[in-house]
């Protein structure tokens, strides 16, 4: 957190630089662009200190006063301001170059400072205008949540599995932007499913233990005829290795860590494996999935959770695989161009390799409170065998 919060300090201080660097370039300038670029760059930094060391039990305030300001930081900080500042030392590079200012002193009319005066404010003013747009997005749809449908073809599913229903939910991410209003509704949808099992792929929390409590009695109050399963995400470890898992085990959440287990339904068997969060060091090892579940036998589905979608690349040996992580890419412009395929290579939906489907959730919850193209979303499986031919 502190090496995050020196980069992010440097990169404000870079941006309103460049920013004045930029206007001095030009005579007359509004000269007050200059302190309104420091007084963002202020805020940006102590919304941004004022988030990493929030005080234990502060969350609930946080969440209702500060939703929209935080919000605003965290756009700006981690997507606007990566791109602001690269792309005004550009600018400033090719104004160096190409075109070299004499300085000469010119008459500020009024008509002629009031043209000025929109150019500059349009220039300086758009990014900073983006963030506050996309954290008021954020604000206005914190609630939304959709079901999101699949009917997932089995190869060699028996009679007795036709038609069983999983939820899926994933990324609850307990914590400021996802309070106890959202997890009653995200409760309540996963209990409207009537499903007959439920799974969450990781990320209950989203930095602390503090924030468990509230997760726990949503979880616990979803309901389902052969219970709920769990395995772990990235943001589960932040506490301290083991402690979610400690945590879900005292309050007897089944919590699959690197362990399994089988759910006989009409004499048949479900088998359910969770992995530790793992974001590389798995290419090559199959074993690893095929070491979680007992000898196949006749008409077994056999069912991998894991939080990373990659996992995908080891998982032949299950039937299907429930991911999460991504968050559907978070900021989308349509299926295929945003944030989801520039960071992963699989990040929202159904995916198939073999006999192995991969369903890959865009999470309930938020850590990042802003979702463009990729709305947040409970899933609603349903198993089917695979047609002959």
């Amino acid at each position: 957190m502190i090496e995050m919060g020196t980069i992010v300090v440097l990169l404000n201080g870079f941006y309103a630089g460049l920013l004045i660097l930029l206007l001095q370039r030009r005579q007359p300038w509004p000269r007050f662009l200059a302190t309104a670029a420091v007084m963002w760059m202020a805020a940006m930094c102590s919304l941004l200190l004022l988030q990493g060391y929030l005080p234990p039990g502060w969350e609930p305030f946080a969440r209702h006063w500060l939703y929209l300001p935080l919000g605003v930081e965290m756009m700006w900080n981690l997507i606007l301001l990566p791109v602001v500042v690269p792309g005004i030392i550009l600018v400033v590079l090719a104004l160096s170059l190409f075109r070299p200012v004499t300085r000469v002193a010119k008459p500020m009319t009024p008509e002629g400072l009031s043209r000025r005066k929109f150019i500059y404010l349009v220039a300086g003013g758009a990014a900073p205008a983006a963030a506050l747009g996309m954290g008021v997005h954020g604000m206005l749809t914190r609630y939304d949540l959709r079901v999101r449908e699949f009917r997932v073809p089995l190869a060699g599913l028996p009679p007795e599995l036709e038609g069983f229903k999983i939820a899926h939910v994933s990324d609850l991410h307990s914590g400021v932007f996802c309070g106890p209003a959202r997890l009653r509704i995200i409760r309540q949808m996963a209990n409207d499913l009537k499903a007959d099992l439920v799974t969450i792929t990781g990320d209950i929390i989203n930095r602390d233990m503090g924030e468990f409590p509230a997760a726990l009695e949503s979880i616990q109050g979803i309901e389902s005829c052969y219970g709920t399963f769990l395995c772990e995400g990235n943001h589960d470890q932040l506490p301290g290795p083991g402690l979610m898992v400690d945590a879900c085990r005292k309050n007897n959440l089944p919590f699959l860590f690197n362990s399994s287990a089988i759910i006989p339904v009409e004499g048949r068997r479900i088998i359910l494996g969770g992995l530790p969060w793992m974001n590389t060091g798995f290419e090559g090892h199959p074993e690893w999935v095929e070491n979680l579940f007992p000898k196949r036998l006749e008409g077994d589905v056999r069912i991998l959770l894991a939080h990373h979608p990659h996992l995908f690349d080891i998982a032949q040996s299950a039937d299907l695989v429930l991911c999460g992580h991504t968050h559907g890419g978070q900021i989308m412009l349509n299926e295929s161009i945003g944030l989801g395929p520039l960071f992963f290579k699989y990040w929202s939906g159904s995916y198939h390799r073999g006999h192995t489907t991969m369903i890959v959730s865009n999470g309930c919850g938020d850590w990042f409170p802003c979702r463009i193209g990729a709305p947040a979303e409970v899933g609603l499986l349903t198993l089917t065998a695979t047609k002959a031919g």
